[in-house]
C-alpha cells in the first residue's frame, strides 16, 4: 500500500467537559454534524467522544494537507461494529483509514490516506 497522507491529532478531553446535550453552542454547531452530536451524546459521558471525533476531523484535514476547510464538510460516522469512517461532502472516503482512541484524559486520532 502506498501512503499518500498521514495525520495525527491529540486533545485533552477536559476541554470538552462543559458541553451538554441540547446546548446551543457555536462551537458544537460549527464543528459537528447532527449525526456526530447524536452519537457523542448517546453516551453518559460525551466528552471523550466529542474530543475523539474532533481529533479525527483534525487528523483527516492533516492527512489531506488542507489548510482552509469547513468542519461541516467532514463527517465521522461509525459502522455498526464501531469502526469510524470518513465522509467528505456526503461521500464515503474509502481511501482514508481512521482510528480513534482515548483514555480518561486524552483523545487521539490517526488518519491514513492510501
Amino acid at each position: 500500500m502506498r501512503l499518500r497522507g498521514l495525520g495525527l491529532d491529540i486533545l485533552e478531553i477536559r476541554r470538552f467537559d462543559s458541553f451538554k446535550k441540547g446546548q446551543k453552542s457555536p462551537f458544537l454547531s460549527g464543528s459537528y454534524t447532527k449525526r456526530e452530536l447524536d452519537y457523542c451524546f448517546s453516551f453518559r459521558d460525551a466528552a471523550p467522544h466529542l474530543a475523539g471525533t474532533f481529533a479525527a476531523k483534525e487528523a483527516v484535514f492533516k492527512t489531506l494537507g488542507q489548510k482552509d476547510f469547513l468542519f461541516s464538510s467532514v463527517e465521522i460516522v461509525r459502522k455498526k461494529n464501531g469502526q469510524p469512517t470518513v465522509w467528505i461532502n456526503n461521500r464515503l472516503q474509502r481511501s482514508i483509514l481512521l482510528s480513534i482512541s482515548h483514555t480518561n484524559k486524552i483523545a487521539a486520532a490517526i488518519a491514513i490516506k492510501k
